[in-house]
């Protein structure tokens, strides 16, 4: 999702943000708009600030998306605007715009005036992200993965889709049945064992076991 927003709208449309810049400045007004987006986007969504005038364009990662601040110059801010929400139109990429001018509108895209916006973000920034939950898929392969960087598993050992698909049906079994890291970490090693060359062999340090159930223990990478 890419949220395009008149930034100076929003700001001017807020009694807070207004009542910032005309005592603070427009430099003000524009972190304090800044830090309230930054606590609200989420995961895989692009949120872009589009302000009138001259300034540098950055981008910073938050909460696995993003959020660009943007300088409309020499075009005006309502033309970049256009501009982004057509852009995300021709790439397939749902879009919304957040404005209370109704000349900053794209057909196609989703459209939410300024004040139900800052409600929008108030309400996501008093509710923190959830943590991802990684697939059963994903945490098989991050297994397999982290074996072959340690070397547990020795590089260019073939591993089938067979091998994949029975670690993948085992770690959802496990979950199924509510076991605890150290019994599935266990059963996963006896799995893999019995079907790969692995080392150390014998493992009285229980290095594989460990690696095994560090990544059961904290699945989120």
């Amino acid at each position: 999702m890419r949220v395009i927003i008149d930034a100076y709208n929003v700001i001017r449309t807020n009694p807070a943000g207004k009542l910032i810049e005309e005592k603070q400045g427009n430099r003000c007004a524009r972190d304090w708009l800044q830090n309230l987006c930054r606590s609200a986007v989420r995961d895989g969504e692009e949120w872009i600030l589009v302000f009138d005038g001259n300034g540098t364009t950055a981008a910073e990662p938050v909460n696995r998306g993003s959020l660009v601040v943007r300088y409309s110059h020499p075009l005006t801010a309502d033309e970049v605007i256009r501009e982004l929400g057509e852009d995300a139109l021709a790439l397939s990429i749902p879009a919304r715009i957040v404005s209370s001018d109704s000349e900053v509108q794209v057909p196609g895209c989703e459209q939410q005036d300024s004040p139900s916006f800052l409600e929008f973000v108030i309400r996501r920034k008093n509710k923190p992200p959830k943590t991802k939950t990684p697939s059963k898929a994903e945490l098989a392969d991050r297994i397999i993965k982290t074996l072959l960087e340690k070397g547990a598993v020795a590089a260019g050992t073939p591993i089938s889709y067979q091998v994949k698909d029975g670690l993948v049906q085992l770690i959802s079994y496990l979950y199924s049945r509510r076991q605890n890291p150290q019994k599935m970490a266990r059963e996963i090693e006896e799995y893999l064992r019995a079907r790969l060359p692995m080392k150390p062999n014998p493992d009285p340090q229980k290095e594989i076991f460990r690696t095994i159930k560090q990544i059961l223990e904290s699945p989120v990478a």
